[in-house]
C-alpha cells in the first residue's frame, strides 16, 4: 500500500514540525536540528498565506512569532546568515553556537514548539 505524505495545509507542516521535534529529541545532531529550524521556518510563511489567519487572536500570534527573537535565529540559519555549529557534550548536553553566542538547544527547540503550539492550541 502506498504512503501519502499530505503537504496542502499549515496543519499538515505542523505536524512534519513535531515529527522533526521528536527526532530532534531522540537523537541530537546537526542534520536534525537543521532540518526543525528549517520547517519552523517554512511553517509561518504558510500560516500566513493561510485563509484562517485573518482573524485578529490569528494575526497577533504570528507577530509574535516573527519579532521573536529565536524565530529569528531559525530564519537566519536557515538562510545562511548565521552559521552555526552543534556540539553535544558525552552528558548529551547540546549546545548550538553561533557567533559568540551559546544556546542550548533543548531550551531553544522547546520555545520554537511553543510559539507554534500557542498558533495551532487557538485554532
Amino acid at each position: 500500500m502506498a504512503e501519502i505524505h499530505e503537504f496542502e495545509s499549515p496543519r499538515n507542516l505542523y505536524e512534519k514540525l513535531v515529527r522533526d521535534s521528536q527526532r530532534l529529541e531522540k537523537e541530537v545532531n546537526g542534520d536534525n536540528f537543521f532540518t526543525f529550524v528549517s520547517t519552523a521556518v517554512v511553517l509561518q510563511p504558510w500560516i500566513k498565506n493561510s485563509p484562517l489567519s485573518s482573524a485578529e487572536t490569528m494575526n497577533r500570534i504570528m507577530r509574535k512569532i516573527v519579532h521573536d527573537s529565536n524565530y529569528k535565529l531559525c530564519k537566519d540559519i536557515a538562510e545562511a546568515k548565521s552559521l552555526f555549529k552543534l556540539e553535544v557534550s558525552d552528558d548529551n548536553k547540546a549546545t548550538i553556537h553561533v557567533g559568540k553566542d551559546k544556546i542550548d538547544v533543548f531550551e531553544f527547540h522547546s520555545h520554537i514548539m511553543n510559539l507554534f503550539d500557542n498558533f495551532f492550541k487557538q485554532k
